[in-house]
């Protein structure tokens, strides 16, 4: 009996062990940055660090001068609504490493054969669509979940259409970030990438509690829904 107990303990020891090895590999890069995560959810840690790392990406691709960031929003919204975005080609390997931590987190999608995308009646989805501030977004939004009637596409028209507010709504942000970027990024690997990181290893560890190309199908019947507000 002794002997079973001591090897069941040594056994939860080593798992232990081994997580806290992988929690170490995990880094910040920005801790000193605010939330995009406005609810106490498990894992907002990671779940901000990765949308403040999908900004970093964006704008570093889009807007190589630094002076245009909507431009960079309007470039990714119209690239993955037409479906041109080249995942590999803006990703860092900070925001590669972020969504292999994403893709373990289950609860956070919807995956078929087709696609992945997020779990719309999740925890995180709740906290996004209760939090965003433009009133009519959040009405488009609350209209096609209750209908269970939400598509990418559908709903990517009016935040294209309205990607000033991008901008300063950090829970579109969030739903951006997840939902047209992570989702396709981490079925990519390190070899795919364009960018190279090369100080990946620098930041404050911490813990968190083919040619993959976002392609989208059109929806007729809802496509139109809000495209009244065209600000691009």
């Amino acid at each position: 009996m002794k002997t079973l107990l001591f090897k069941s303990t040594l056994i939860l020891l080593t798992l232990s062990l081994l997580g806290c090895q992988n929690e170490s590999r995990i880094t910040y890069k920005y801790t000193e940055q605010p939330d995009f995560i406005l609810c106490e959810i498990d894992n907002k840690n990671l779940y901000n660090e990765a949308i403040h790392s999908f900004e970093a990406d964006i704008f570093k691709y889009f807007d190589k001068s630094n002076r245009a960031p909507l431009r960079a929003y309007k470039k990714f919204t119209s690239f993955a609504l037409n479906g041109k975005l080249n995942i590999e080609d803006i990703a860092s390997e900070h925001s590669l490493y972020l969504a292999k931590q994403l893709k373990k987190e289950a609860q956070l999608w919807h995956k078929t054969k087709a696609s992945r995308t997020l779990n719309y009646s999740g925890i995180l989805m709740e906290c996004i669509v209760n939090n965003i501030i433009d009133k009519d977004l959040k009405t488009t939004f609350n209209a096609l979940l209750s209908t269970n009637s939400i598509q990418r596409n559908t709903i990517l028209t009016p935040i294209k259409n309205n990607s000033f507010q991008l901008l300063t709504d950090s829970s579109l942000k969030a739903f951006v970030a997840f939902e047209y970027y992570y989702s396709a990024l981490m079925d990519i690997e390190a070899s795919q990438l364009t960018v190279k990181d090369k100080s990946n290893t620098d930041s404050t560890s911490g813990d968190f509690n083919h040619k993959p190309t976002l392609e989208l199908k059109q929806e007729p019947h809802l496509k139109d829904i809000h495209e009244g507000h065209n600000h691009d």
